[in-house]
């Protein structure tokens, strides 16, 4: 900015010369000075204004280049904050693993399988098979939908079919299993979310 400020007095100058030449040279007066301050004032000012031209791109794009290093920098910070904060909500765990969910029940998850629903093979379907005991002191409602089945390949969350949907109650310290079928929508990476819970490979 202090250079941008120095061109700009110079550039004042070189203008006030200038315009001191033209005057000269209406006035037919002084000629060969009027000649000097318009060609000096001329060039001075021409020059003025191609450093100053380029001074203030180079400005411009470092001043773009901080804003992006700092929006880099925020976005970094807030991934890191959303991951760290995922990390605290959700207990992560393998297939098969049992974990203890925000009610006190004991949940346990398989790995999904590809099935078929029909014999011709026409449709498919991901299924889940899925253990709860309630640990609680209060009966538990427990929804297929409940469950979110995620695909890492596909970046979708299938969902459940209807004629599989469910909605069941738990006694307390009771046990209920039950299987649990997506849509099929193509292969990749699977994870299983239920509550505070997730399972995955």
């Amino acid at each position: 900015m202090v250079i941008i400020g120095i061109l700009g007095i110079i550039a004042f100058f070189a203008f006030v010369l200038l315009i001191m030449g033209i005057v000269f040279l209406f006035l037919k007066i002084r000629k060969v000075t009027a000649i000097w301050f318009v060609s000096t004032g001329g060039a001075i000012l021409l020059i003025s204004l191609f450093v100053f031209s380029g001074t203030f791109l180079y400005y411009i794009s470092q001043e773009t280049s901080n804003g992006v290093q700092v929006e880099d920098s925020t976005t970094a910070s807030s991934e890191d904050e959303f991951y760290e904060d995922y990390g605290d909500e959700y207990e992560e765990l393998e297939f098969g693993a049992k974990g203890i969910s925000s009610e006190e029940a004991s949940v346990q998850v398989s790995k999904p399988q590809v099935q078929k629903l029909d014999e011709r093979g026409l449709d498919k379907a991901y299924e889940i098979s899925v253990t709860i005991k309630n640990n609680s002191s209060e009966p538990i409602y427990i929804s297929a939908k409940d469950f979110y089945l995620y695909n890492y390949g596909k970046d979708d969350y299938p969902k459940v079919l209807k004629k599989d949907y469910f909605h069941e109650k738990i006694e307390v310290s009771k046990t209920a299993s039950f299987k649990i079928y997506y849509k099929y929508i193509g292969k990749g990476e699977l994870e299983v979310e239920y509550d505070n819970l997730i399972w995955h490979e």
